[in-house]
């Protein structure tokens, strides 16, 4: 055989190789969109009806555990990630390692497309899971060349987008509207629901961090967390403050009916 021959052959090699990666990874991709249930399957079905090899050739399946900051604030937009199973939070604040913020994701949920519809090449959100997560992973340039075309997929990505808008700024209107003490409740509540996985939650919080995440004075934190440690709705060790599960529902049903509007 002369050389000719044997770098044909070398090239058809690495060409077969890289089709069957490609098959690889979209026969993974199928196989885990079989497993949801029917509306999201049926949404991602509809969602890339149209899109092309350069799309779904070019996907990724992605396992992240519980804890992991996938996207920075400021960092730039170089991807596009679609939530299949798992939880995300859109972090406001980290206290001591532990991620916080009132805004969660479930499946199926994209994230990356507003920026990229918004003309941005940077992140403008930090984003974490809370639980295992599983997702898609599409390059910037493949996802921006496709959903620009695809008016099915960016009519779909639109009313995301705006339903996920007009959402937000009804809950920071009534947010604002709270009184101080049930803003308190309203953290509370939030970390049990993301972080509370068993019977009891315990997080470290001081005066200055319950004061930054909820814009009140420490004076007001401290009388709130004071009136909730007397009626034993938790516990307190210094700054560490644990709930339970029947604390949890007591604390909830203290939240007047704007509160239960927001929750998640």
């Amino acid at each position: 055989m002369s050389f000719l021959s044997c770098e044909k052959c070398g090239i058809n090699k690495v060409e077969n190789e890289k089709k069957m990666d490609k098959l690889t990874k979209m026969s993974e991709a199928d196989e885990i969109i079989r497993k949801l249930n029917t509306e999201q399957r049926d949404y991602l079905n509809r969602y890339f009806a149209h899109a092309p090899e350069s799309v779904t050739g070019s996907m990724q399946v992605v396992r992240m555990p519980e804890g992991t900051t996938f996207i920075q604030e400021g960092m730039p937009v170089d991807k596009v990630y679609v939530l299949l199973k798992g939880c995300v939070s859109a972090v406001d604040y980290r206290v001591r390692e532990t991620v916080y913020g009132f805004c969660h994701f479930n499946p199926i949920e994209t994230f990356g497309a507003m920026e990229i519809l918004g003309h941005m090449d940077q992140c403008r959100t930090t984003l974490a899971t809370t639980r295992d997560s599983l997702f898609l992973k599409i390059p910037r340039d493949s996802f921006e060349k496709w959903i620009l075309k695809d008016v099915d997929a960016l009519q779909m990505e639109t009313e995301r987008i705006i339903g996920y808008l007009l959402d937000q700024s009804r809950k920071e209107r009534l947010y604002v509207l709270l009184p101080g003490n049930e803003r308190v409740y309203l953290i509370l509540t939030n970390l049990y629901e993301t972080y509370g996985k068993f019977d009891t939650y315990s997080v470290y919080m001081s005066r200055k961090d319950f004061s930054e995440v909820t814009g009140l004075s420490e004076r007001t934190i401290t009388r709130a967390l004071k009136e909730l440690e007397e009626k034993n709705l938790i516990t307190r060790n210094g700054w560490n403050i644990v709930m339970t599960w029947n604390q949890y529902n007591k604390i909830k049903k203290l939240m007047k009916d704007q509160i239960n509007e927001m929750g998640e």
